[in-house]
């Protein structure tokens, strides 16, 4: 009897909201600093307070993405920092669709905490199949992936396509190139292309591991970056879409040889090109072939208005087996400075040299709500 008194009062802290701590650990970087990140450290923080609509999440999981890198190389993470959140709604005032105890994923400024707010319309439930380690990995890169493949088939500012962004275009034998098959945004771009329809997709890595990576997500072309570049081995009028998912200097003058008549050339906006400049304004091709529809892709409007479209579409996908995350390492809440050499570092793990994302673990999966409690 005393046990199920128990059972019937935990259930109820959960009902109607969960009890949580007034502190938490967060990272935080006092000024800039590169590998080994010795400025990165976890700090005792009041515990962010949700306001009505917003969500508090017991962070479970986050990982890391070139952006958060620079953030604390450039010295922006004195307040907090990190974007991908997975993990289990503690407190939700005025929330209509979510409640306590749900699972759910999101992207969220200060990620990298024990507990994080977000709002409740940019935050859905995450994929059954999924653990949180893993789920953790995919909101940023997937998003930016989703939003970015989709833009090559209707530009910003209309209604995202339903579906494969092609369905409707002339496309009977589509060819996309990824520029950078092997990292995050290029992983779940090139998987991404293949469940939407894709006969062939091209992409560039390093090495007979890498070219067995991006092969096993889909890639039926793929070159090593170190002896040829992908752009010069392809033969002219042999690309539909082109998503520049790197950014380098002169890659979009360089496309439009390979871009059928009809093409896109899709630049997300980031990258050497914004640091030389001596590419045509935004950042373009200088000299473009007619019939070739350029975008340059500011991501910022598609994700505060279509977050939580895209993160339900991208559940639909894992769900049926047609995503699948990749990991390269894990690192503890308080190996957070570790992980970020790893991604930054030049040797193992380094930027082109590790396949697929970098996760951290903030909470344990098996962690049950009443351990949240205080």
């Amino acid at each position: 009897m005393l046990a199920l008194q128990l059972c019937v009062m935990t259930a109820g802290i959960f009902a109607s909201g969960a009890e949580v701590p007034t502190t938490m650990r967060a990272l935080r970087a006092k000024g800039a600093c590169g590998t080994p990140f010795s400025c990165v450290k976890l700090e005792t923080v009041p515990t962010p307070e949700p306001k009505s609509g917003e969500v508090l999440i017991r962070v479970k999981g986050t990982s890391v993405n070139p952006s958060d890198v620079d953030t604390i190389e450039m010295g922006g993470c004195a307040l907090g920092c990190g974007a991908d959140v997975v993990g289990a709604v503690v407190a939700c005032p005025g929330c209509t669709r979510l409640k306590v105890g749900d699972s759910v994923w999101t992207l969220a400024k200060g990620a990298y905490a024990e507990y994080v707010v977000a709002q409740e319309a940019m935050t859905t439930h995450v994929p059954a199949s999924l653990d949180a380690r893993v789920a953790a990995t995919i909101p940023e890169v997937g998003i930016t992936s989703y939003m970015s493949l989709k833009r090559t088939g209707s530009l910003p500012g209309t209604p995202l396509p339903t579906g494969s962004p092609w369905a409707s275009g002339n496309f009977s034998n589509l060819t996309v190139l990824v520029t950078a098959g092997a990292g995050g945004t290029g992983f779940i771009g090139i998987e991404l292309a293949k469940a939407w329809g894709a006969k062939h997709i091209a992409t560039q890595t390093t090495g007979a591991e890498g070219e067995e990576f991006v092969r096993s997500l889909g890639a039926t072309f793929v070159t090593d970056y170190h002896v040829q570049d992908v752009i010069d081995a392809l033969p002219d009028n042999s690309v539909d879409i082109v998503y520049d998912n790197y950014g380098r200097e002169g890659t979009a003058d360089k496309a439009m040889r390979v871009i059928r008549p009809g093409g896109v050339y899709l630049m997300m906006p980031h990258g050497e090109c914004y640091g030389k400049k001596i590419q045509g304004p935004p950042c373009l091709a200088a000299h473009p072939k007619a019939g070739v529809r350029q975008v340059n892709y500011v991501t910022a409007p598609d994700f505060a208005a279509h977050l939580r479209q895209g993160l339900d579409d991208l559940t639909d996908l894992f769900e049926v087996g047609k995503l699948s995350p990749r990991i390269a390492k894990t690192f503890s809440f308080d190996d957070a400075a570790k992980a970020f050499a790893f991604s930054a570092g030049s040797g193992e793990g380094g930027v082109g040299h590790h396949y697929g994302k970098i996760a951290i673990t903030v909470a344990s999966e098996s962690a049950s709500p009443d351990r949240f409690v205080v």
